[in-house]
């Protein structure tokens, strides 16, 4: 890592430049001392644009830098977890419009190469976008046994072009999925389908089969308080079941394979046949696809 001194002179430099650029028209070439030929005056346009584009890149370059140094020093310093977690509301990135914008400036960068012939089919640059495209989160509306439908935002563990396709179930415990959670290599994170136990009841259904990805699975939370631990819900089942709400839960928040049948049971606080709702990702590459496919929403 460059030693801190450097980087804020690398930073003041990069101002130094920029307020050059932008400073005043005389530092631009002297453009207001004579008259100048249209196409002089075009061409001096043109290079001004790129001195100041070059010089904004490198102000961002260095403010950047500056940006990285200061979150070090603050994560360096013991005040306390909470307060360390808190960032300014300046420093808060929209991710969304960014990737975008980033987006629609590669759409046309694509669209100049294509017309010119540079742009090969089956090059890096469509493997990119293949793997780019991949990693956008879709969004799914899924139908819950007593809520209605709820939508649900996953992304893919495979993103590396092969076709997927998503799909769920609905089925009681106990369910007879064999599952073990990926610590490592592409599928890191993911709980993956290493058995499908006869007699379960998701092996009834015949769709999970091995190799499968589990991507949601419904839980029950107390609607008074949503925060409540899975283990509190046998404790404080009390004034009915209409306290308690079903909802779907992104399985990527839950870290452990004892963590997720945890979950699953809190099912039970609405009754023992209370069916539970699942969403898996298939490798089309490697299985059939399932027969109901579980299609994401159109971008709005």
């Amino acid at each position: 890592m460059r030693p801190p001194h450097l980087r804020w002179k690398r930073s003041l430099s990069a101002l130094s430049v920029l307020c050059a650029v932008l400073g005043s028209s005389s530092l631009l070439g002297f453009a207001g001392s004579r008259p100048q030929s249209e196409r002089l005056q075009r061409l001096q346009d043109l290079q001004v644009h790129a001195s100041s584009e070059d010089a904004w890149k490198a102000a961002y370059d260095a403010e950047m830098e500056r940006n990285e140094l200061l979150r070090e020093q603050l994560r360096s310093l013991d005040i306390g977890e909470s307060s360390a977690a808190e960032m300014p509301e300046a420093c808060e990135v929209d991710w969304q419009d960014s990737y975008e914008k980033l987006a629609a400036c590669n759409q046309e960068l694509e669209e100049t190469l294509r017309s010119g012939g540079g742009l090969q089919a089956g090059g890096r640059s469509a493997q990119v976008q293949q793997q780019t495209a991949a990693m956008k989160p879709l969004v799914f509306e899924v139908p819950l046994p007593e809520q209605g439908n709820e939508r649900l935002e996953l992304v893919r563990y495979f993103t590396d072009g092969r076709e997927v396709a998503f799909y769920m179930i609905r089925a009681c415990l106990p369910l007879g999925l064999q599952l073990t959670k990926c610590n490592s290599g592409p599928l890191k994170g993911a709980f993956l389908v290493e058995d499908v136990v006869e007699g379960g009841q998701a092996w009834q259904g015949g769709v999970v089969l091995p190799g499968d990805i589990l991507h949601a699975v419904t839980v029950v939370m107390d609607r008074a308080n949503l925060g409540i631990k899975t283990e509190d819900f046998v404790s404080n089942v009390v004034g009915g079941l209409g306290r308690w709400r079903q909802t779907i839960l992104d399985t990527s928040f839950i870290n452990t394979v004892e963590d997720l049948v945890a979950q699953m049971q809190s099912n039970k606080a609405m009754g023992t046949d209370t069916e539970l709702v699942l969403v898996f990702e298939r490798d089309l590459s490697e299985s059939p696809r399932p027969p109901d496919v579980l299609d994401p929403l159109e971008a709005e």
